[in-house]
């Protein structure tokens, strides 16, 4: 068992290209870090600038896994900051079995996911990217909750926003889609939101702000912030 003084090295990944997206997972984590915790940040060089589906998961699993096998025994546990259930999380588990590293691995949908479970006993909903049906999210939800017919998920709801965009576009078209976004979760029950990408870090305030204007007082999970802390206490804890 780690005890609460022994240093401990944390690697949080974004699996997808867009080194925009870890900065902005960077700045808004840094502040947050547990003590006699090291943290580094990763993203692939090559792969998909965002992840829309299971093939640029996919895709964007590869990338990584090209890359951090030669650098994994310097961690003791790897984040991923991808808002899905991602097959990097199970691949890093695979390869840390097969070569004797121990080494933890967690994402931050997991994480995001439990803590809004945790706020309330009520509503909690993902703000999320793309558009339409995010049949991903509806799915990996029902699992984690054990049933496709929970009251308490007021379910994903989309912002028409890429994730690249969420950090290299228009910020005013980014504020009003998330501010829009966030009172259609609060119509529909929603007590808590999870911030349902990495690259939504530092987008709280916005969020706050668009349901004290439908009257309603919410909590906003990051994550990623969440996970961090998660990660940590997970291992010390072994």
């Amino acid at each position: 068992m780690f005890t609460k003084h022994e240093p401990l090295s944390i690697l949080i990944v974004n699996p997808n290209s867009s080194s925009s997206i870890t900065h902005a997972i960077e700045r808004s984590l840094r502040p947050h870090i547990p003590s006699n915790t090291f943290v580094d940040f990763f993203n692939p060089s090559t792969g998909p600038a965002g992840i829309s589906d299971e093939a640029t998961a996919r895709s964007s699993c590869e990338a990584c896994m090209t890359e951090l096998p030669p650098i994994l025994h310097k961690y003791d546990g790897i984040l991923v900051a991808c808002f899905s259930e991602h097959p990097l999380i199970t691949e890093l588990r695979i390869y840390a079995s097969e070569k004797g590293i121990l080494l933890s691995v967690l994402g931050i949908y997991h994480a995001g996911v439990a803590t809004a479970m945790l706020h309330t006993t009520g509503r909690f909903g993902i703000i999320a990217t793309g558009t339409g049906i995010k049949t991903n999210l509806i799915e990996a939800t029902a699992k984690f909750l054990g049933s496709t017919d929970s009251n308490r998920f007021a379910g994903p709801i989309t912002t028409g926003l890429s994730v690249v965009e969420l950090q290299e576009g228009d910020q005013a078209k980014v504020e009003r889609n998330m501010k829009a976004t966030t009172k259609k979760l609060v119509k529909a029950g929603a007590e808590v939101i999870v911030l349902g990408c990495g690259g939504m870090c530092g987008m709280e305030p916005w969020i706050r702000e668009a349901a004290y204007e439908e009257g309603k007082e919410i909590k906003v999970v990051d994550g990623a912030r969440m996970g961090l802390q998660m990660i940590v206490a997970l291992i010390r804890g072994q």
